[in-house]
């Protein structure tokens, strides 16, 4: 089946993007997938393509988007909702677009995700010091229920050779280092690992970046959330024969206490009873806080005059602490000359043979100097990567004002506007009509630091064309102003892909074969010729006409002969017309011609439509040649009239299409007003 959106057109508009998008038809209880970009393409472990969404996606995530699919299409609007972190009740990390386009072919779905918030680092990690050796010593990814990569350590980018900022999100299966013949038994390992039954270890070959293999011992270990396995931990230990591991697990102790001095010359360390008393403190502790021991050990940890700052953190912790699990985030704490500190911290509760909390571990790693660099750097860190990282684009730099600061060269090449002629003007002078009426009214209002707005936007050429752009504008910190902004402007020119979607709105409203309107776009225009009608005081005339013995021409002379018949008689209809009246294609010979600003009396009204269709019938007796083959073809035509037979489109042709066939039993090629 031809569908009116091709491959080639898909992927002209959205090959490249970093966005996963889907372009789906309805089907009776699912949809089927008929494109998918790229990036869509690595989420899946197999193609999608021409597969239903209920056999690709699992619960629960399948209900989410169905339903969102089918209330877009009952509303017949786009509709927007936004996805979750795996592991996070509150961070927002993707927004899917779904638009419903309605066709002779079908109901069709195009769906656009995007992320929309950085991802969250995960934040409960499964046995802190195992992790924490695995993490340097070890490769090590984590992978989602789903099977998408959802981290990786730099161990395993070094190992293995595979960025994490191009893996990230897509399927496991997919890493080059997993060969095609153990698909089936890695995805067995990881499918009964996930359900609690599998090996948690299991002895692979696997090729490393330096062309080398190497023999890895496998580790499963699931990551739960309210005893739910959402994700799996998967930890590659390098070995060269079963004695060596053996070696590796007897030196495992070793290795754990020469981290603890590690991480005691890194990190401050504190460790107090279930009840908070302070146990230990380790020397760095003393020496950044400058406290003196007997002055810690033995007195309660809230003695250490914790900031006020964190109160309703510090007992949020505690509760964390005391439910049995690890709790990391930053704290401001006191020194003992009252001057602040902050904190990276980890808290980790410690059990007795019993499984019971016997000890609070403390670790942080001071980051006062990060934390005081932190604003300056967010704000230099934008505003460079905006002007640098798409050289191609737009770039423009203004004040709160909207007065230009800086344009990058490709306003000269590309709209034929110097740097030197932008200086000082209003960045809304480059925009059309249209939007600088927008930009003033309502964008330039709401830029702020707090969010990016994107929009289309449309600049005029020095040549006088118009092109479209897709924009971002984000508000940083100006440096040199204390208190302003400067507004970062980013386009991107989307000029082709406008017409592209001007010609695919075109289509949702008109036959393809013949161009003529469709039966939508009958539906569309006519509460508009209506209300032209009552303010007129004038008739509609609805003609409905059917081909007589359309059928056999196909039989005769095949399809394509056939189609150019159809277009053929579409044109002779449009000949046949006044430039006011609309002729429309709904069905394969079926015809509709609306005639407007006809006269109320009866009897002229009448004259009127004698004439048009004295006009139609002559053109087709008078016919065209095909392949040879003259043809003049003849139809019944029905007839019903606004306001007399109906007030919607829909009323006024059901009674043109009854009284249509009525005159086909009469014998064809004549034409029947309809008469209650």
């Amino acid at each position: 089946m031809e569908h009116f959106f091709t491959q080639t057109q898909f992927d002209l508009l959205y090959g490249d993007t970093s966005d996963l998008v889907f372009f789906l038809i309805q089907k009776e209880h699912s949809f089927e997938y008929l494109f998918v970009n790229e990036s869509a393409r690595l989420i899946f472990k197999d193609s999608p393509i021409n597969s239903n969404l209920h056999d690709m996606l699992t619960s629960p995530h399948l209900e989410e988007i169905y339903e969102n699919y089918l209330l877009a299409i009952q509303e017949n609007k786009v509709v927007i909702y936004q996805d979750f972190f795996l592991f996070s009740d509150v961070e927002l990390v993707n927004e899917t677009t779904i638009k419903p386009i309605q066709t002779v072919q079908g109901t069709y779905i195009l769906a656009t995700t995007k992320e929309v918030s950085t991802q969250k680092e995960i934040e409960e990690k499964y046995l802190f010091m195992q992790s924490l050796l695995n993490m340097i010593v070890d490769p090590t990814i984590i992978v989602t229920k789903d099977g998408k990569i959802f981290d990786m350590n730099p161990k395993f980018e070094e190992i293995f050779g595979y960025k994490m900022t191009e893996w990230r999100g897509k399927h496991y299966l997919n890493l080059p280092f997993v060969p095609l013949k153990e698909h089936s038994q890695v995805e067995h390992h990881f499918e009964t690992n996930l359900r609690g039954t599998g090996k948690s270890s299991v002895l692979v070959q696997r090729m490393k970046s330096t062309g080398d293999e190497g023999t890895f011992l496998v580790s499963y270990s699931p990551i739960k959330k309210n005893e739910e396995t959402v994700a799996m931990y998967i930890l590659l230990q390098e070995v060269t024969d079963e004695v060596e591991l053996k070696e590796s697990l007897r030196n495992t102790r070793h290795i754990l206490e020469s981290y603890k001095r590690a991480i005691s010359k890194a990190a401050m360390v504190l460790m107090t009873t279930q009840n908070g008393v302070i146990e230990y403190a380790n020397d760095l502790f003393i020496a950044t806080t400058g406290f003196m021991k007997q002055e810690v050990i033995g007195q309660h940890i809230s003695t250490l005059q914790i900031d006020l700052y964190n109160d309703i953190q510090m007992r949020h912790l505690w509760k964390v602490v005391m439910h049995e699990k690890i709790w990391r985030g930053e704290l401001r704490n006191r020194a003992r000359d009252g001057t602040f500190y902050w904190g990276d911290t980890t808290i980790i509760p410690l059990y007795n043979e019993q499984q019971q909390i016997e000890n609070i571990l403390i670790i942080q790693f001071d980051i006062t100097e990060k934390k005081n660099m932190m604003t300056d750097l967010q704000s230099i860190e934008k505003t460079f990567n905006l002007i640098t990282e798409n050289t191609n684009d737009l770039i423009a730099i203004t004040d709160e004002k909207g007065y230009i600061l800086y344009t990058s060269p490709s306003h000269d090449r590309i709209l034929g506007l110097s740097k030197e002629a932008m200086l000082n003007k209003q960045f809304s002078d480059m925009l059309t009509n249209e939007y600088l009426n927008l930009w003033k009214n309502d964008v330039s209002k709401r830029v702020n630091e707090d969010e990016e707005i994107r929009l289309e936007l449309q600049y005029n050429q020095k040549n006088n064309f118009k092109l479209w752009t897709e924009t971002s504008i984000v508000a940083v910190k100006d440096r040199e102003r204390q208190g302003k902004l400067k507004h970062v402007i980013v386009s991107r020119e989307i000029t082709e892909r406008k017409k592209l979607e001007e010609h695919l709105s075109f289509m949702a409203y008109h036959d393809s074969l013949t161009q003529l309107p469709n039966r939508r776009h009958l539906s569309k225009e006519f509460p508009q010729l209506v209300k032209q009608a009552e303010l007129d005081k004038t008739s509609i005339a609805v003609l409905y006409l059917d081909g007589d013995d359309f059928k056999s021409v196909n039989d005769s002379h095949g399809h394509d002969i056939g189609d150019e018949f159809i277009r053929m008689f579409g044109e002779a209809l449009l000949s046949s017309v006044r430039t006011q009246d609309l002729v429309s294609r709904v069905g394969g010979d079926e015809f509709v011609i609306l005639l407007t600003g006809l006269p109320n009396i009866p009897n002229k009204r009448q004259e009127v439509l004698t004439l048009i269709i004295s006009r139609i019938r002559a053109s087709l007796k008078t016919g065209w040649l095909l392949s040879g083959t003259i043809f003049t073809p003849t139809t019944s035509i029905g007839i019903s009239y606004f306001p007399d037979h109906g007030n919607t489109v829909e009323d006024l042709l059901e009674k043109a299409d009854t009284v249509m066939y009525e005159v086909k039993r009469m014998g064809k090629n004549q034409q029947l007003v309809y008469s209650e």
